[in-house]
């Protein structure tokens, strides 16, 4: 065994993927004893409360047997959430090499424990690549400048919040687009006192970015053309402002930006959501469409000018179109739906809630059409009857879930 070059051997037992069977492995003999545990290290699955303080405790030990806190470059503490405080995240500080940290939900957490973690000296700082703070909730500026000053590698922040959230706001944002440049990926969903001032900082100092969420931030005209401008690498972007007081978007915020007149601008863009931004139109989504002709989900939830016309623009995604929701979008009739029925063959998610003018003809043709069609949401379609049904039941190998709420013209018959 002793012969076995290290990189054979570690080679080997990267390619287990049963827990058992690495521990089996440390007693073979030491070399396999440390690689074996460097394995099972790197990623410590910790869901159980015991398994939680013999993890915590062995970190404080100032002699191991091996160097545990070396071997651990990602941890997730998610699964106990409502037990991890500030005083058990202070032990993570031992692993110099940790690169991924998921708190998402560990709500007893504080600005205090957060910054003497990540501070540059004693904590995991200079390392770290992505931190998911998800409804850590006592979260402010304080733990995003700490994060600016001590993580230059960083390349993923979560800050999603369930709720309203004020104690982020725009001093702790643009530090941190400031001293991060490899930041890619950047959610600030529900972070309402955010306004441009951040998302214009990001766009000009973040050049990489792939993944941006502003959902209920202050998004503007200028936000979007800065993001358009000078973020070439963009793959998902969630403007969802379904809670935010009035969408400061106007009509032209398309038309003024880097996509107008620039087809195949955005190949690799592959998630949008409008939710909410009742300035989105036809002529809006043609430029988007033209611009980033692969998209493959596309959310124009409650963007009430969407009509026939925009709905033919995203017809032109053909196969590369998985999931479109349209709900609220009330002026759209069979004459689209039909259409795309035909062109976007591929979708498998489908939501049609509240657009009154659509008929049995439209569902029947997307029973036809859809071999992949897994959900249907069909909300107070007050228009669809019986046949409709039929026809989803018939032709529908795939389907899993139908939403009929308010369906008023429907029987039992059908249903059962």
């Amino acid at each position: 065994m002793r012969l076995i070059p290290t990189e054979i051997v570690v080679h080997i037992l990267k390619e287990l993927d049963d827990e058992k069977d690495l521990i089996q492995c440390t007693h073979v003999c030491r070399q396999w004893s440390y690689h074996a545990l460097e394995q099972l290290w790197y990623k410590p699955s910790i869901t159980r409360s015991p398994r939680c303080l013999s993890f915590f405790n062995t970190l404080q030990l100032k002699q191991h047997s091996f160097p545990y806190t070396s071997f651990i470059r990602r941890i997730n503490l998610a699964p106990l959430a409502s037990l991890v405080n500030d005083t058990h995240i202070a032990s993570l500080a031992n692993c110099q090499r940790l690169e991924r940290l998921t708190l998402a939900n560990c709500f007893h957490i504080t600005d205090v424990g957060l910054c003497n973690l990540i501070d540059v000296r004693t904590g995991i700082g200079p390392e770290l690549v992505s931190i998911d703070l998800t409804d850590v909730l006592n979260v402010t500026d304080k733990t995003i400048l700490k994060i600016a000053i001590c993580c230059p590698r960083l390349q993923g922040l979560n800050l999603s919040m369930s709720r309203p959230h004020f104690d982020i706001t725009d001093v702790g944002i643009v530090a941190l687009a400031q001293q991060c440049p490899e930041l890619k990926r950047i959610k600030l969903n529900n972070c309402v006192t955010i306004t441009e001032k951040s998302s214009i900082a990001l766009a000009l100092y973040c050049p990489y970015l792939v993944e941006v969420d502003l959902m209920n931030c202050g998004v503007t005209d200028r936000t979007l053309q800065a993001l358009f401008s000078h973020c070439r690498d963009l793959r998902e972007l969630r403007l969802n402002q379904c809670d935010a007081a009035e969408s400061l978007l106007t009509e032209r915020v398309f038309l003024d930006s880097a996509l107008a007149n620039n087809p195949n601008y955005y190949e690799q863009l592959r998630l949008v959501d409008l939710t909410g931004i009742s300035s989105i139109n036809d002529h809006s989504i043609a430029i988007l469409v033209e611009a980033a002709p692969r998209v493959r989900s596309l959310v124009l939830n409650k963007c009430f000018k969407v009509t026939d016309g925009g709905i033919l623009s995203v017809c032109k995604l053909g196969r590369y179109l998985h999931y479109l929701h349209l709900g609220h979008c009330s002026q759209i009739t069979d004459r689209s739906i039909t259409k795309l029925a035909t062109e976007c063959n591929r979708i498998r998610y489908l939501d049609m809630a509240c657009c009154i003018d659509i008929t049995d003809k439209s569902v029947v043709e997307l029973a036809k059409n859809l071999t992949k069609l897994k959900r249907i949401g069909l909300v107070k379609c007050s228009n669809i009857t019986d046949a409709a049904i039929q026809a989803l039941s018939y032709h529908s190998m795939s389907l899993e879930r139908v939403h009929l709420s308010y369906c008023v013209k429907l029987t039992v018959p059908a249903i059962t």
